[in-house]
């Protein structure tokens, strides 16, 4: 019980329902108008929205725990989403298979990285930045600037697999949540990945494969971001080379404030899903308060920044 009361976990649980309270309590209506925040419809769309950023948070946060940072994911989500929604739209291709060649994408962007940093051993900043840039700039000269409209193609009423379409992200999301998090709790590479980033020097002395798990961290991160911009493409309707446009700094603040330390070694699934949800629920609340729109890139940074200087005065006095 005082190992559950210590999980940094529980710390996100308790600010996600304070930050709900107060936005309740803050839009709280006149008279017998209907609540604007808490209602049912409001609650689906904030996990629909917040479980795009979530899946590609997933992979943000193991590559974290490994010790690395990936840069690129919201840049991966645009030219997945583009690959896909050409193939669809222009190239006839089905559904099915369209998407399936925009996830590989990202998983060919996550071998890339993974060779800049393991065979080239260039920086992760360096390396993801770049392909950042690569990957955004391809999307561009595929689009020429226009976009596809995905929607025109789809059946109205449109229902994946029998299910709402506003379902989908949510249980792609915690389908993937619970898959990683078994992954990373239940099986030696889950453990390998917190001993390459807790220590990697005595992670190679103690027999791990530290240039496979870093390759395959972020390969990961590659293939959860392309899912999540082939996603974003089917919520929007759309496919185009600004799409996911600073997504990034939202995602590895989600990671973050779940308890994923940039330092590494220290980290969690869970906790990143948690911090998508926090990010979701400022990103639906602030546009209905006046004026406090323009906030929500202004708390996104304090956030982050607060985190990572608490994370590092807490390493300081365990040190």
């Amino acid at each position: 019980m005082k190992r559950f009361w210590r999980a940094r976990e529980f710390s996100t649980v308790c600010i996600l329902v304070l930050e709900v309270l107060f936005f309740t309590w803050w839009l709280w209506p006149d008279g017998s108008r209907p609540h604007p925040f808490l209602n049912p419809g409001n609650f689906l769309l904030i996990l629909k929205y917040s479980s795009i950023y979530g899946i590609a948070a997933i992979g943000a946060a193991i590559v974290i725990i490994s010790g690395g940072i990936d840069l690129a994911p919201g840049a991966v989500m645009a030219l997945s989403g583009v690959v896909a929604a050409d193939l669809f739209v222009v190239q006839g291709w089905g559904l099915g298979p369209a998407m399936t060649a925009g996830v590989l994408v990202g998983l060919l962007s996550g071998l890339l990285t993974s060779v800049l940093i393991v065979l080239v051993r260039l920086p992760p900043f360096i390396a993801t930045l770049g392909m950042m840039g690569i990957t955004r700039g391809i999307a561009f000269i595929i689009t020429q600037g226009q976009y596809f409209d995905v929607s025109s193609r789809l059946i109205g009423g449109w229902r994946p697999f029998g299910l709402p379409a506003d379902w989908v992200a949510p249980i792609i999301l915690i389908g993937l949540a619970l898959v990683f998090q078994f992954l990373m709790t239940a099986f030696q590479w889950g453990r390998s990945v917190f001993a390459v980033g807790g220590n990697e020097t005595a992670a190679l002395f103690s027999g791990v494969a530290v240039g496979r798990v870093k390759t395959s961290v972020y390969v990961v991160s590659g293939i959860l971001a392309a899912m999540s911009g082939v996603v974003l493409v089917l919520v929007q309707g759309q496919g185009k080379a600004d799409l996911a446009n600073g997504y990034e700094l939202d995602i590895i603040a989600s990671a973050v404030v779940g308890g994923a330390s940039l330092s590494g070694g220290r980290g969690s699934v869970v906790g990143a899903v948690l911090g998508t949800l926090i990010f979701g629920v400022l990103r639906n609340a602030l546009p209905q308060i006046p004026g406090a729109t323009f906030y929500d890139r202004l708390i996104v940074g304090l956030v982050v920044i607060v985190i990572v200087v608490v994370d590092q005065l807490l390493l300081k006095k365990r040190g």
